[in-house]
C-alpha cells in the first residue's frame, strides 16, 4: 500500500510538482535504459531528469520499482492501443500492428523482459493487474481477427502472446531481427503444410 493511501479510501492526488518529477524520471529512465540497458546508473537517470538521487528513490525505492513502473505504463498504453485498433477495417492487420506494439513495449531496452517476470506472477502487484487488463484488450482484437478468418481456427490467444514474448526476449536490442521474426511467425515457415504432432516420432 502506498503511503498516501489508507484502507477503504482513495489515494490522494499527487501534487503537480511531485507528478512532474515522476513523469520526468520515467522519461529519463526510458532514454538512459534504452541506451545502456536495465542496469544503467540510476544517478544518470536522476541527472537526466534534473533531480537529485534522493528524489528518484522517494518515487522508486529500488531499481525494480522503476522498471515495473515503466512496464506498467507500457501495458496501459497497449490496452489503449488495442481499443483504438478495434475500428480498423482489417482485423488481421490490426492484430499484427498490436503485436508489433506489444513487442516494442515489453523489450524497450536490454534486460527489461527478464527483470519483471517474478512480479508478473504476483497477483497483488500493480504490474499484474495492468498486464491482465492489457491481455483482455488484446484478446478482444484477437477474437475479432479469429472471427474474420485472419487467424487459423483453434489458435489460442495466449499462445500468440507467448510467441510474441519469446520473439521479444530473443531479439532484445535488434529491432530489424524482431521485425523479421514476427513477419516469419505471421506468414508461417511452411504455409499450407500439415501440422505433425510432436508426440509422435517421424516414420
Amino acid at each position: 500500500m502506498k503511503p498516501q493511501e489508507t484502507a477503504g479510501a482513495p489515494a490522494r492526488p499527487l501534487r503537480a510538482d511531485v507528478r512532474r518529477n515522476r513523469e520526468n524520471l520515467l522519461a529519463a529512465a526510458r532514454e538512459i535504459f534504452a541506451a545502456h540497458g536495465a542496469e544503467a546508473s540510476l544517478e544518470s537517470v536522476a541527472e537526466r531528469a534534473g533531480v537529485g538521487i534522493g528524489t528518484l528513490y522517494r518515487h522508486f525505492p529500488t531499481r525494480q520499482d522503476l522498471l515495473e513502473s515503466l512496464l506498467t505504463d507500457g501495458y496501459d498504453q497497449l490496452g489503449l492501443r488495442a481499443h483504438e485498433l478495434l475500428d480498423s477495417p482489417s482485423p488481421g492487420g490490426a492484430l499484427v500492428t498490436w503485436l508489433e506494439a506489444f513487442i516494442s513495449q515489453v523489450t524497450p531496452f536490454r534486460g527489461m523482459a527478464a527483470s519483471v517476470m517474478v512480479t508478473l506472477r504476483d497477483e497483488r502487484s500493480e504490474l499484474f493487474h495492468s498486464c491482465h487488463a492489457m491481455r483482455s484488450a488484446g484478446q478482444t482484437l484477437f477474437a475479432r481477427a479469429l472471427q474474420d478468418g485472419a487467424v487459423p481456427s483453434g489458435t489460442e490467444f495466449l499462445d500468440v502472446l507467448r510467441l510474441a514474448g519469446a520473439i521479444a526476449m530473443a531479439t532484445e536490442g535488434e529491432p530489424e531481427v524482431t521485425a523479421r521474426l514476427l513477419d516469419l511467425a505471421v506468414r508461417g515457415v511452411i504455409p499450407g503444410s500439415a501440422a505433425r504432432s510432436l508426440t509422435r516420432p517421424p516414420h
